[in-house]
């Protein structure tokens, strides 16, 4: 119920008049703090929802940050978790007799989806999750377009075992980014980011990471009051479990001023599977700030 109240606001602010920003103060500003190559510090709140195709239900309030390191070509990223609730009431671990839950559900480990959870007796358990931290490294131009580089760690922070993955994951990363000079409105890029996480050290009872995340996003300007779409891919192949699945999200968002930007992103699974705990539905809004 949630997810749906936010998610009326955030669709009507979307539709409000534009008029806040003048097409003076857009000139030279154009930014929406999705293009890779921008390291102009920013700040991020969002909350997402997500369903998984086995019946998981998850809540999650995060703050992300980016901060330049003293160099234009160099910079670091957070996702800190302010609040994360998850929900197995409506998967297989519910014993309909007593009401409990128990045992684990499958699940991805990965940072784009929950992870596999041992479900306490209540069904539900209420904290903070993982964190992580990205960086990123401008490497320069060739093949018509821009290369980044560099490493995001995920740390296992979470309040509880089973809001987290326990282990310590590394994920080297190698971001392609190129202008396309051919759509109308002027901004617009494709990037293409891809990582491969794998885990360092956790627990043993958790398994081990080995998999390929990539992050493929399209930036289309729609109208010069600063509305524009962000469809992202997700392809994810996970090389423990040799499975392969793909995810869908096409952002909308709107700068409301210089430097505030609103965004959602509902998102699909494209043929998930229950019994890889791949996600099936997603919703997420958040705000970006640039300082």
């Amino acid at each position: 119920m949630l997810h749906k109240i936010i998610l009326i606001i955030a669709v009507v602010a979307l539709l409000l008049p534009a008029s806040t920003v003048s097409a003076g103060e857009q000139e030279g500003i154009g930014e929406t703090g999705t293009d890779p190559r921008d390291f102009a510090t920013k700040f991020m709140p969002y909350y997402r929802y997500t369903e998984l195709e086995n019946g998981l239900e998850q809540q999650e309030l995060v703050m992300f940050g980016l901060i330049p390191l003293g160099s234009p070509k160099v910079a670091i990223t957070f996702e800190i978790p302010l609040g994360l609730k998850r929900d197995v009431n409506n998967t297989a671990l519910k014993d309909p007799a007593t009401g409990l839950c128990g045992g684990f559900l499958p699940g991805g480990g990965s940072p784009t989806l929950p992870n596999g959870l041992p479900a306490e007796g209540d069904c539900e358990e209420t904290g903070s999750g993982d964190m992580n931290v990205r960086i990123i490294a401008k490497a320069g131009h060739a093949l018509g377009g821009d290369w980044l580089y560099g490493t995001q760690i995920d740390f296992p922070t979470a309040s509880d075992d089973v809001l987290g993955g326990e282990q310590l994951l590394l994920g080297p990363m190698l971001i392609y980014v190129k202008d396309m000079e051919f759509w109308p409105g002027p901004g617009a890029f494709a990037a293409f980011m891809n990582f491969y996480f794998f885990d360092v050290f956790g627990e043993s009872d958790r398994p081990d990471t080995s998999m390929y995340v990539g992050r493929w996003f399209f930036m289309l300007p729609l109208h010069p009051s600063g509305i524009y779409a962000l469809p992202e891919f997700q392809p994810i192949y996970d090389f423990e479990n040799d499975n392969f699945s793909f995810w869908v999200g096409p952002e909308v968002g709107k700068l409301l001023a210089p430097g505030k930007i609103l965004y959602v992103k509902p998102g699909w699974g494209v043929k998930p599977d229950s019994n890889s705990g791949e996600r099936q539905f997603t919703f997420e809004v958040g705000f970006r700030m640039f300082l």
